[in-house]
């Protein structure tokens, strides 16, 4: 890939005042030092163009859906650019922008945009700020790779780096080819296999791009609507006697494909992509895509979620085709420094489980999952970045999708047009505030903070301090009725309100001034015995239901479906809160253990306790507005496992902002015996180590960073800081 030029990436770009200006021109001046050859002119936009070269017209774009997916070369552009000054402009008229509704309310100043850039020997000049609209300084709507433009079509391989720089793709050395017919299949390195045989035509009917009829309110709305298309038209292919071959990457990824033709005839490859078997034979908007490529020829997809890759071989029938395939997976370069390892249990299993999901979907933002949207959703958002506190070097992306969020939704509007996700959104902030100690981007945060949360206290009932809003309200994704939706929203704001709270009390600058009390509840409205447990847990979570009521529920209640994994992990947390961390890790094995026992290669986004086998899609389609296949398979707020292990097993928590003081309490859960692992801080990685004796009793040691208090409970430990051995201090108050 042509990354080591470390050349700038264009940006999506647009007069200052955004939509309100339909019509613009924008510029940019070359001066060439000397002649260039081999120049073209690559653009993508929303709206119609007139190109001009030095005044003259060189090209014109009809306004169209297709014209915002991908690179198009301007054709009349010159080839050959003389030494000089020279000017580009491009005249733009725009009828139609991207639609905005709540669900991407954020992306409201995205709705319109240009991105280009010319290439030539020597010659790199892509769209961004320093381009001209109307005269004055171009302004940046979105980086490459954000939504709603997403990913482009027709972009040179070296893109897969992203707008932000910091996406890398890296060979899959592990993949296997189980199944092939009428083809010859070897391994090559590197991540590629050889593929070779003969033709046997085209199938039938010929391949047609589909046409999309509109903008869409995201990139993988708009892929979803185009694999439906492409599959139908898959599907009136006679497919049976083409040569094929099914990979297997052996884990799912964020994953594209390089194929060298390296035959004499042209290659035209129609492959599909899906996260398990039965969707990749069954799911009728599985990830279906062709490309033909002319004999020596190199081409690559775009990354997409997947774990199998179906190839089919189309073109002159009788005519021998070689190829070569590499398969990449694509995400953001991340140092793990958190690890886990025990002597018994699938703990370790699950941690490297959860780890692996949640580093797949470190991308332009923190997806909920490879396979589908790539929106900011922010109780995914929440829920994943409590594992990557622990796990990785960088928080950067969990940084730039709330500020996306934060800052992008305006007063008014909920998150992604859901109540609760505003406060899942201040709670995000909050928690990572304390596990980063990044105070300074608290402060970034003040305006967005203010304004959002004034926008909860606004529908907040002045006499009951309940929280009653207009419109959607999404606790779980099990069917809930209206009161238990009502209950756990009122949960979910007392655990907003404390977190915000000690917030304001760290950071006064903050400016959130006085908050209003608690919502008024009681007990009862949390634990009505037909209740789902999501409801139950946010109550119990949120201290809104009392110690001994708690505890009786904990203690007796068996998971059962419909359920979900975060209801499942919020039962397990509650657990640990009470000291039941056996039974936290009987739910952490029952389900994320079920999942492993399914074949999950990477956590799912539901879970069912009851399937007897056959499709368990189906099986696991708890939410009302999905079909069977739409439910991910790669889910990032499934990687929570990784903070309960670090924390109750391992043993170590977080007593103040950055972990500039810890408790060391492990646990002997499942038979555990020996035990050890690294935890994640910015000031350092924390190492710890401990064993379970003969007569029960732990004994271990940990090992700090320099300026980290410890705070010891519950096992004989030595702890040393940069190799001092030192004496530990019993537990004290004023733990988190």
């Amino acid at each position: 890939m042509d990354i080591a030029n470390n050349r700038a990436l264009p940006k999506w770009i647009w007069h200052r005042e955004r939509h309100q200006q339909r019509s613009l021109t924008l510029t940019a001046h070359l001066n060439a030092d000397a002649p260039i050859e081999g120049a073209v002119f690559r653009v993508a936009l929303t709206g119609a163009a007139v190109v001009r070269w030095n005044g003259d017209i060189v090209g014109r774009i009809v306004e169209s859906p297709a014209a915002a997916a991908a690179f198009a070369s301007v054709a009349g552009f010159p080839a050959s650019i003389p030494a000089g000054r020279h000017t580009l402009s491009v005249e733009i008229v725009a009828k139609d922008d991207y639609p905005i509704a709540d669900v991407n309310a954020y992306l409201h100043a995205r709705t319109v945009g240009f991105i280009g850039f010319v290439e030539g020997e020597g010659l790199w000049l892509p769209s961004g700020e320093d381009w001209l609209a109307d005269g004055e300084r171009a302004d940046v709507v979105a980086l490459l790779g954000e939504e709603p433009f997403g990913d482009l079509e027709s972009s040179p391989d070296w893109f897969v780096r992203g707008g932000y720089g910091d996406i890398v793709a890296t060979p899959l050395e592990d993949s296997t080819v189980p199944e092939r017919f009428g083809v010859d299949a070897s391994p090559a390195g590197a991540g590629a296999w050889r593929f070779g045989g003969t033709l046997a035509g085209s199938g039938g009917a010929p391949l047609e791009d589909p046409v999309p009829e509109r903008l869409e309110l995201f990139y993988h709305l708009r892929k979803q609507n185009e694999w439906t298309l492409r599959r139908a038209a898959q599907q009136r292919l006679d497919l049976a006697a083409l040569p094929q071959a099914t990979v297997d990457l052996e884990r799912e990824h964020n994953a594209r494909i390089l194929l060298v033709n390296e035959g004499t005839s042209a290659l035209t490859v129609l492959w599909n992509g899906a996260e398990s078997m039965q969707e990749l034979e069954r799911y009728d908007g599985c990830i279906t895509e062709w490309f033909s490529a002319a004999p020596g020829e190199s081409l690559h997809t775009l990354p997409q979620g997947m774990r199998f890759v179906r190839l089919f071989f189309l073109g002159e029938a009788g005519a021998a085709f070689a190829a070569s395939v590499r398969f990449e997976a694509v995400q953001v370069a991340l140092k793990q420094t958190g690890s886990f390892a025990s002597d018994a249990t699938r703990l370790p299993l699950v941690y490297d489980v959860s780890a692996h999901t949640s580093r797949i979907c470190h991308q332009i933002g923190l997806w909920d999952g490879i396979k589908r949207d790539r929106l900011n959703w922010t109780f995914d958002l929440y829920m994943a970045a409590r594992s990557c506190y622990f796990l990785w070097d960088d928080t950067a992306v969990i940084r730039r999708a709330l500020r996306e969020l934060g800052e992008g939704t305006p007063h008014g509007k909920w998150m992604n047009g859901i109540c609760e996700y505003t406060l899942w959104w201040i709670q995000a902030v909050a928690e990572y505030v304390f596990y980063t100690g990044d105070r300074a981007f608290a402060l970034e945060m003040s305006e967005p903070l203010r304004r959002h949360a004034g926008w909860v206290f606004e529908n907040t009932d002045e006499t009951t301090g309940r929280l009653s809003p207009e419109g959607s309200i999404l606790i779980e994704w099990v069917p809930l009725t209206a009161e238990e939706r009502a209950s756990g929203l009122q949960a979910i704001y007392g655990m907003t309100l404390s977190a915000l709270g000690r917030l304001s009390a760290d950071l006064p600058a903050l400016g959130i001034g006085q908050l209003p009390p608690r919502p008024l509840t009681n007990e009862e409205e949390f634990m009505r015995p037909d209740n789902r447990l999501a409801v139950k847990a946010l109550g119990i979570s949120a201290g809104m239901v009392g110690e001994e009521r708690a505890r009786a529920f904990l203690s007796s209640y068996e998971l059962r479906d419909p359920v979900t994994p975060l209801s499942a992990y919020q039962f397990a947390e509650c657990c640990s809160r009470y000291g039941m961390h056996d039974r936290a890790y009987g739910i952490i094995e029952q389900v994320w253990g079920g999942m492993l026992d399914r074949g999950a290669t990477t956590f799912w986004e539901t879970y069912t306790d009851s399937y007897a086998g056959g499709d368990y899609h189906d099986a696991l389609t708890t939410y009302e507005s999905y079909g069977s296949y739409r439910i991910s398979l790669c889910h990032s707020w499934s990687s929570t496992p990784v903070k309960w292990i670090s924390e109750t097993v391992l043993g170590v928590t977080c007593l103040s902002p950055g972990f500039a003081a810890v408790r060391f309490e492990p646990t002997a859960v499942g038979g555990i015996a020996r035990c050890s692992g690294t935890v994640h801080t910015p000031r350092g990685t924390i190492a710890v180590s401990w064993r379970r004796e003969t007569g029960g009793e732990l004994t271990g040691e940990i090992h700090v960073p320099e300026g980290v208090e410890v705070v010891v409970a519950g096992v004989a430990a030595r702890v040393r800081r940069g190799g001092e051995s030192l004496e530990a201090q019993s537990e004290r108050s004023g733990s988190r």
